[in-house]
């Protein structure tokens, strides 16, 4: 459980917005297509919802493909090159 909490984080003091919104926006389309399907109900708008569900994730995981350390400017990196 810790390591999935620790996955919401931006760095160690911060969670990220966007990530906790990406997992509560998830697990709201998992209830409503599982309500969907257990009643047996259609909704008009279930393809944008989808849509739109599908967008976020995609976004969330190039946002933290972004944020990883392979793409980041190291510190001494950043250093040399503030001196010049």
């Amino acid at each position: 459980m810790r390591k999935i909490i620790n996955m919401l984080k931006k760095d160690d003091n911060a969670y990220s917005v966007g990530r906790i919104c990406a997992v509560i926006g998830f697990v709201v389309w998992v209830l409503v297509t599982l309500w969907l399907a257990f009643f047996a109900r259609t909704w008009g708008n279930y393809e944008s919802c989808t849509l739109g569900m599908v967008a976020l994730l995609l976004v969330q995981l190039g946002n933290k493909a972004i944020e990883t350390r392979a793409f980041k400017i190291s510190s001494e990196e950043f250093n040399k090159t503030t001196k010049m």
